[in-house]
């Protein structure tokens, strides 16, 4: 038995499988959805079997939940699941350009199909040099260690090919790079030892670089609120300086792992 209603603006009917269907649905029923496809109106009726079905969304709005896996009960009664459009999220573990360190992230979900998101990535990353001061008459170094920290701000935004609203959603989307790191490069000459043999330690410069960073994420959400994540990102610098000047063009790259809330 099918329930019927007219359909003359164009839905969304989103699959198990993260396919999305363009199309005008027709007709609901227990076992099958009938639908046209969107750019061919007045083509043929098709059929998908219900169990394939999330659920399906409609140009005016409204939304129909089809898989119990997006609904639950309460009081004896389904629901639907809702998301927030917020997620605040922290990365005990971030690697970055800057180091190994840890990260945090606003992400502000912006149309209501959950398509596209506003995302503001930021990380601390720190890393372990030797400060050390080589001696050319002996072959060895006074050994020194220094902890340098650098900074990573990534803001832009996701793209969610089925939506953000599901326990498992895959997301791209690119994002502008700023690293503030401090490294090494080459030596300097410092002084002479008792001996009279020439003396060298490490260069300490401050990089600046800007550019684009492409950011791939496994969002995952076992419950409304609890929100989980792994995300890769990789890119290229179109502004590169080391202490003010300009140097060769650098990669962007990073991974995290976070934990966030969703509200």
């Amino acid at each position: 038995m099918f329930i019927g209603f007219a359909a003359n603006a164009q839905d969304r009917i989103y699959l198990r499988n993260g396919d999305v269907l363009e199309a005008k649905v027709s007709e609901v029923g227990t076992r099958d959805i009938a639908y046209k496809k969107a750019d061919n109106p007045d083509g043929p009726n098709y059929k998908i079997a219900r169990g394939e079905v999330l659920r399906i969304e409609y140009e005016n709005g409204s939304e129909d939940i089809i898989n119990r896996g997006e609904v639950r009960m309460k009081n004896g009664k389904v629901e639907k699941v809702k998301y927030g459009r917020n997620i605040v999220a922290f990365a005990p573990v971030q690697l970055t350009n800057a180091g190994i360190g840890f990260g945090l992230s606003y992400e502000r979900v912006l149309d209501k199909r959950g398509i596209i998101s506003f995302y503001l990535p930021a990380a601390v990353g720190f890393n372990n040099q030797n400060t050390s001061v080589y001696s050319s008459s002996t072959g060895t170094y006074v050994n020194e260690n220094e902890v340098f920290t650098g900074y990573m701000v990534m803001p832009g935004v996701k793209i969610y090919p089925t939506g953000s609203k599901g326990k498992v959603r895959y997301s791209v989307g690119p994002s502008i790079a700023a690293l503030f790191n401090r490294e090494q490069q080459g030596s300097r000459f410092v002084g002479y030892d008792n001996q009279g043999y020439p003396l060298y330690a490490p260069v300490n410069v401050d990089r600046f670089a800007l550019g684009v960073i492409v950011n791939n994420t496994l969002n995952m959400q076992p419950t409304p609120r609890l929100y989980l994540g792994l995300e890769l990102g990789l890119g290229m610098s179109y502004i590169n300086q080391i202490n003010g000047s300009k140097d060769g063009q650098t990669g962007f790259a990073q991974f995290a792992f976070k934990l966030g809330y969703r509200f």
